[in-house]
């Protein structure tokens, strides 16, 4: 999960600052937390305090029925624990997030942890199809990069960012089944970048907050607004490695298991009935969505021609 763990054990260790139980507002949920998430908006607490999500730090024990050297661990579906170096995280019923952090966890280190598999996770327990994706809007339409951890997911989706158009979310899509078809609801106002790319393009973001120089990546704020409503889920992009901007159709029998292989929370599918109705799910998007290869070479210089060629696709289909 991008490296968290390897990051705990280098730089410097400035340990993760609590708010006094902050309100934040994420993929269109409120979330009540103890510490300071400087990348979520803040949100007006409910009347009597009450939020959809709290964020909360207490001692978690290692559930002894996980698995030795596991990183992820279902008791049931309505259960999860993250065990990370930097933090061991209690998912419980998509409501709670407990968090026992190590000692002198870096800040920013602990903010991937909430913002990124905690966050997935609960969103997974709260009934939506997690989608290991970015996620931009495009006229209306969410279009969604899937692949393998460090294919270019977020890259692709700041490319679409610098030709104005308005990412929902960074590395996951949170999707849910609706009558008219498959729908994406926005996350939070932040992408994590690479500082490298940042500089070569400029593109329209706010400076991270907290750093931590053992991470290679950063959350960078946006500076749109989010939807407030879900938004159509229009294309599903696989992306892969290749000499030159190729777009392919993919034969309907790997469609459905290539959005099984890219299910964020695939750990959590060996819980009762989850293996079924993530198998069911991707059925149903794969029934209403239009899923294409798009290869391309992995270079910052070919963004721009990439975005242009995901935009003509798009416009041209609609005519």
């Amino acid at each position: 999960m991008d490296g968290i763990d390897g990051q705990l054990r280098k730089g410097e260790t400035s340990r993760m600052a609590t708010a006094n139980t902050a309100t934040y507002e994420a993929f269109g949920l409120t979330v009540r937390s103890a510490f300071d998430v400087p990348e979520l908006p803040s949100a007006e607490t409910a009347p009597g305090g009450r939020a959809d999500v709290t964020i909360t730090e207490e001692r978690i024990p290692r559930p002894l029925s996980a698995a030795s050297g596991s990183t992820f661990h279902a008791v049931t579906e309505r259960e999860y624990y993250l065990l990370y170096d930097a933090a061991t995280v209690r998912i419980l019923d998509g409501k709670s997030i407990a968090v026992d952090p190590a000692p002198d966890v870096p800040s920013e280190v602990l903010r991937h942890v909430l913002v990124g598999p905690a966050l997935n996770h609960l969103l997974d327990q709260r009934g939506y199809f997690v989608l290991h994706a970015s996620t931009v809007s495009i006229d209306g339409r969410a279009v969604a990069f899937v692949g393998e951890s460090g294919v270019g997911k977020t890259t692709t989706a700041m490319a679409c960012l610098l030709d104005g158009h308005r990412i929902l979310s960074d590395d996951v899509a949170a999707i849910a089944l609706d009558d008219a078809g498959p729908v994406v609801r926005s996350g939070y106002p932040s992408m994590k970048l690479d500082p490298e790319a940042v500089e070569a393009f400029d593109p329209p973001v706010e400076p991270p907050e907290q750093v931590h120089s053992g991470r290679p990546r950063h959350f960078y704020g946006l500076r749109h607004d989010q939807p407030a409503t879900p938004v159509p889920l229009e294309r599903i992009y696989l992306l892969e490695d290749g000499e030159t901007i190729e777009v392919d159709a993919v034969r309907p029998d790997k469609q459905v298991m290539a959005l099984v292989d890219n299910t964020y929370t695939l750990g959590a599918l060996e819980a009762d009935g989850q293996a079924v109705s993530n198998f069911t799910a991707c059925g149903e998007i794969v029934d209403m969505t239009e899923i294409k290869r798009l290869r391309r070479p992995r270079t910052l210089d070919m963004l721009p021609d990439v975005a242009a060629r995901v935009q003509s696709e798009l416009k041209s289909e609609s005519c």
